[in-house]
């Protein structure tokens, strides 16, 4: 076992460095690895243990000099490229866009190495398929489009995912389908998904069934993943490793039947016995459908863990628990090295080396139907308080309910939802027509049981967010051990005071008379949150073009979280369109939203909506301005002044409004230290009259194109004026401080977090 984890240290320590050392330290890394594990050094503990730490010190060092000799430059971005190759991934829909990962070449370059390309294509028009191989005319951008303190590393799933370049494809007579795809897996799985679409009317069960059946999770709304992870049933939406166990054993129990059906019809003995037969037929059965899924991480865990048992009792050899979760580990690590950056691979290993721990202790002498399920209970009980710190560090929060949501849930989609799923899985591969019954059946399950679920979700108490210190989760890993241990329940209960620190941690807020202002990358978009000592004010919501609200949820509402805000004050959005609308909306659903102020009004809104005019008012001994700007108040502008310090929030503004704003203004209710560009940075604002009136130290851009002709020309016009300028498609976030001692920068993302391998790829 110590070996085991051993190689899980190399790995991350591989992981975690800063750069790759050269090819010749890989060599001699890996040779003394070799040597020691090939001699009898290797009986020698700390010999074997050393090895298997280079061993993984390799694995990850290798993989990962691999992918950066094949990325693509963040210089490269807006380049214009023809990409030739097949599709790999099943095609998910965001909006208008069709997403999906192309392995292939460039047409038209010297350059012939095989990359991974993840690409988006709006409107694509023949809707291309998972197998198919394409010609697409490419523009290139970065592996990630936003950088900042909170949310999802869009980076860290590129390097993971093994992605060289990222892009949008180009309407263009060029794209062109090459060859129609071959059988495959993958192919499989997009008929299974096109049969559930078809057959199920609601949307919302055909995603669930999807994702059941090939474990397909895009398709799922973003109530459904509320709902899921405020209940803690999010392991169950995925096929997950105890639908493959299942599954294991229902093929295996079938195939002993087979075998003994056989037996009794042909009055022979057969030529395989019964219990190797039925093995190797249950592994099989259970591979397929890891296949099926996508072979994830889990998947991958529980399938070998499932051969280890197998090869194990055709061997004659005993293969203990320990041993067995071990051997699982090495070999999902062999084959993918960079597993370890996924949640998925810790909440899965974790989850089952806690259901060993606490099943060793030992069962009832009279196994009766009350012991069985107070031990389910306790059993549950313990997975919950062991995985508590995982479940902080990945998701910021913990769900409550499950703990009994759980009990009822998992019996009935592991028993009842997922065999009607799965049986119409093999009715679409074997005999299509059938495949109606099961879904059908499978759907109205889901209608019946998702109103109670939704109940449990909605609950006051239903969950936990915080965001603990770095020191709390040593502390809670240790209370984890002591928790699975065979020692009094007294003593063991005493672990659960380690979340005493979590009641009582105080939420950082800022002093009186200050505020934080963060503004964050949301790559074309812009977004500003203002947090004073007891208000939160949302300055737009970093929604671009088609977006959907999707912006919002990946980066506001995990800052919202970090903050231990739980309610917007003020809503501000520069000016209306679809995308701000939709989250708007989102915003309100998500959380408490008691005011929004529009640009231009917002008509017919159920929201508690306001025309954006001139107004001010006071929280928390800071001054806030809003200014309505444009023909009929079309464009809204914020101020947030402390004493004679001031953050000037533009948003939208063209040159002609910015020019009416300043006629109409004193010099002094616009001058201020800091001044978010209007117009995203672009050339259609930032006139240099308002560059003149505002009188700016820093100047920060947010949103637009990267490094255009126009944004470059605006952004020089700002340093002729002697303006220091940031821009977050650089830098990434940005924080800064504002109280009556001045405005300064906090931090910004760029130089702030951890250099890891692939935070060089933006």
């Amino acid at each position: 076992m110590i070996d085991g984890l051993a190689l899980l240290a190399g790995v991350l320590a591989g992981l975690g460095s800063t750069a790759v050392p050269g090819l010749s330290w890989l060599i001699a890394a890996g040779a003394l690895a070799g040597l020691v594990l090939l001699t009898p050094l290797r009986r020698h503990a700390y010999g074997s243990h050393m090895a298997w730490l280079l061993a993984g010190l390799v694995l990850a060092w290798s993989s990962a000099s691999q992918w950066q000799s094949l990325r693509m430059s963040p210089a490269t971005a807006d380049e214009r490229v023809l990409f030739e190759g097949r599709i790999v991934s099943v095609p998910s829909r965001e909006g208008a866009d069709l997403r999906f990962d192309v392995e292939g070449r460039f047409a038209e370059s010297r350059d012939q190495r095989l990359r991974k390309a993840r690409l988006a294509w709006r409107d694509a028009q023949p809707v291309p398929r998972v197998g198919e191989r394409w010609r697409l005319l490419v523009r290139l951008a970065p592996l990630s489009d936003t950088n900042n303190f909170e949310g999802p590393d869009a980076a860290r799933f590129a390097f993971r995912d093994r992605v060289h370049l990222a892009g949008r494809v180009l309407p263009s007579r060029l794209n062109s389908r090459l060859l129609l795809a071959n059988a495959s897996v993958d192919s499989l799985r997009a008929r299974v998904a096109l049969r559930i679409d078809d057959q199920v009317a609601d949307p919302d069960a055909a995603a669930l069934l999807v994702a059941l059946a090939v474990g397909l999770t895009d398709r799922l709304s973003a109530d459904q993943w509320r709902v899921f992870n405020a209940t803690g049933t999010t392991h169950l939406v995925a096929i997950s490793g105890l639908h493959v166990t299942l599954f294991a054993l229902l093929a295996f129990w079938i195939a002993r039947v087979v075998w003994r059906g056989v037996l009794t019809l042909s009055h022979r003995v057969c030529f395989v016995e019964r219990e190797p037969f039925a093995l190797v037929s249950g592994l099989a059965a259970a591979g397929a459908y890891s296949l099926l899924a996508g072979f994830s991480v889990p998947t991958q865990r529980t399938w070998l863990m499932l051969a280890t048992f197998a090869f194990a009792r055709l061997g004659a050899r005993h293969a203990g628990a320990g041993r067995t979760w071990t051997l699982a580990m090495i070999a999902v690590l062999v084959l993918d090295p960079f597993a370890p950056l996924s949640a998925g691979f810790w909440l899965s290993f974790v989850a089952v080396g806690v259901l060993l721990v606490a099943s060793s202790a030992g069962t009832p002498r009279h196994s009766t139907l009350w012991n069985r399920a107070a031990g389910a209970v306790r059993m549950q009980f313990a997975i919950m308080l062991a995985l508590a710190p995982l479940t902080f560090a990945v998701f910021d929060g913990m769900s409550i309910s499950g703990l009994w949501v759980n009990l009822l849930a998992i019996p009935l989609v592991s028993f009842v939802l997922v065999p009607l799923v799965l049986a119409g899985t093999l009715a679409v591969i074997l005999v299509p027509a059938w495949s109606h019954a099961p879904f059908t059946l499978a759907a109205d399950l889901y209608d019946l049981a998702w109103p109670a679920l939704t109940w449990a979700a909605d609950g006051d108490f239903a969950s936990w967010r915080a965001t603990p210190s770095g020191w709390w989760f040593a502390f809670a890993a240790l209370a984890g051990v002591v928790l699975l241990c065979r020692w009094p329940w007294m003593l063991r209960g005493s672990a659960i005071c380690v979340a005493l620190p979590l009641l009582f941690m105080p939420v950082p807020k800022p002093a009186p008379g200050t505020a934080h202002v963060s503004i964050l990358d949301a790559g074309r978009g812009s977004v500003v949150l203002v947090a004073t000592r007891s208000h939160v004010l949302l300055f737009d919501t970093g929604d671009s073009w088609n977006t959907h609200g999707t912006r919002l949820r990946q980066l506001v509402l995990p800052v919202l979280d970090a903050w231990g805000r739980h309610r917007i004050d003020l809503l501000v959005l520069p000016t209306l369109n679809e995308d701000r609308a939709q989250a708007a909306a989102l915003l309100a659903f998500e959380r408490r939203l008691d005011d929004v102020r529009v640009g231009g009004g917002w008509p017919a809104s159920s929201l508690p909506v306001s025309r954006c005019a001139d107004s001010a008012f006071r929280w928390d001994g800071l001054q806030f301005r809003v200014f309505a700007a444009g023909p009929g108040g079309r464009y809204c502008v914020l101020r947030v002044s402390a004493g004679e310090h001031s953050v000037l929030l533009a948003g939208d503004l063209d040159v002609a409004a910015e020019r009416a704003l300043i006629a109409r203004m004193t010099p002094s209710e616009l001058a201020s230290d800091v001044v978010l560009m209007s117009r995203q940075g672009s050339a259609l604002g930032s006139a240099p009259e308002w560059i003149e009136a505002t009188s700016a130290v820093l100047a920060i851009a947010t949103g637009g194109i990267a490094d255009s002709q126009s944004r470059r020309v605006t952004l020089e016009r700002w340093r002729r004026a002697g303006v220091s300028v940031l821009e977050t498609r650089r830098d990434g976030g940005i924080e800064l401080g504002i109280g009556t001692d001045g405005v300064g920068v906090r931090r910004v993302a760029r130089l702030s977090r951890y250099p890891f391998l692939w935070r060089g790829s933006r």
